[in-house]
C-alpha cells in the first residue's frame, strides 16, 4: 500500500506519503530532503512489516505555507509532526530523525511524548549539546553567504564544514529523485530552517525528562567519527546515560546505506519491544 495526501497545519498544509501496513514508523527527513529522500530505507522497513510515514517539511516542495505562517522554530516543526501522526496513525510511532530530523524528534519527545514509542536521534546538530567556536564561525559564514542571496555558495560552504566526508554508498543505493525546485527549497532552508536549528535549545533537564518517558536512542555514523554532529550524538548519549549506537555510513547514512541501516533499525525496534 502506498498512499499520499495533505494535512492542515498552522499556516499551511503538509504533504505526506504512507507506505505499507504494520506498526507506524515516522521518518523525519534532514536537511532540505523531501518525503521520498529515504525511499529505499522505507521500502526495506515496509518489507519487514512496518508502516512508514514520510513528509515534506513545511515550506519545502509540496508542503505549501501561507502568509499567516508563524515564525519557524523546531517546536513548530514538532507540532507539525504531531498533527501528522494524529491524522494518520492510531497510536504512538517509532520516530527516526537524522540531522534536523533528530532535532525535531527530540522536541517531539519533549512536547508530545505520548506520540513517540521510540526515538532514534541520528547526529542532532545542536549547539546546546556541543559548543564549538570553530563550528559556530563556519555556520556564521554560511549565514552571511546566504544573506547575500548566494544559496548555492551557502550550501557548498555548509557541506564543506568539518572537512571531507567519506560516505561512499553501499551497493545499489540510489540518489533520490527531486520533486520540488531545488533553489526555492534552498532559499526556504536558509531563510527559516537553518536559523531555527541554530536557535534550538533543549536543556539537559528537558532531555533527561523526555528520556524517562520515551526510549531515546542516540545514533551516529561510523564514517563521521570526530565530526561535530557525531560529537553532538556522543554528548546526547552521555547525557542520557545510554550507549551510542553506530550506524552504517555517515551523517547521510539513511540515504547512502539504506539496507544496512534498515537492519540495525529493525534490531533497535525489537530491543525496544522487549
Amino acid at each position: 500500500m502506498h498512499t499520499d495526501g495533505f494535512v492542515e497545519i498552522d499556516g499551511g498544509k503538509l504533504y505526506y506519503e504512507l507506505r505499507g501496513q504494520g506498526p507506524p514508523v515516522l521518518l523525519i527527513q534532514g536537511g532540505l530532503s523531501e518525503a521520498s529522500a529515504t525511499t529505499q530505507l522505507a521500502d526495506c522497513l515496509v518489507a519487514a512489516g512496518q508502516q512508514v510515514i514520510t513528509y515534506d517539511r513545511r515550506g519545502l516542495s509540496r508542503s505549501l505555507t501561507t502568509s499567516t505562517e508563524p515564525p519557524v522554530t523546531m517546536q513548530l516543526h514538532a507540532r507539525d509532526a504531531a498533527i501528522l501522526l494524529a491524522a494518520v496513525s492510531d497510536g504512538p510511532a517509532r520516530v527516526i530523525g537524522p540531522s534536523i530530523g533528530a532535532v525535531i524528534g527530540l522536541h517531539l519527545a519533549v512536547d508530545v511524548p505520548e506520540q513517540v514509542a521510540l526515538l532514534v536521534a541520528h547526529e542532532p546538530p545542536m549547539s546546546c549539546l556541543v559548543r564549538d567556536p570553530e563550528q559556530e564561525a563556519g555556520l556564521d559564514a554560511v549565514t552571511d553567504i546566504a544573506a547575500r542571496g548566494d544559496v548555492i555558495g551557502a550550501i557548498q560552504h555548509f557541506v564543506a564544514l568539518g572537512g571531507e566526508r567519506n560516505d561512499e554508498p553501499e551497493q545499489d543505493a540510489k540518489s533520490p529523485e527531486l520533486v520540488g525546485d531545488p533553489r526555492a527549497n534552498l532559499r526556504r532552508f536558509f531563510d527559516h530552517d537553518f536559523p531555527a536549528v541554530r536557535a534550538a535549545e533543549l536543556t539537559p533537564d528537558d532531555l533527561i525528562s523526555a528520556a524517562s518517558r520515551t526510549r531515546i536512542v542516540p545514533t551516529s555514523g561510523e564514517r563521521s567519527r570526530g565530526q561535530w554532529e557525531h560529537r553532538c550524538a556522543q554528548r546526547l548519549a552521555a547525557l542520557l546515560d545510554r550507549p551510542l549506537v553506530e550506524l552504517p555510513g555517515g551523517h547521510n547514512g539513511f540515504v547512502s546505506h539504506p539496507s544496512g541501516n534498515a537492519t540495525t533499525l529493525l534490531e533497535l525496534f525489537g530491543e525496544a519491544a522487549q
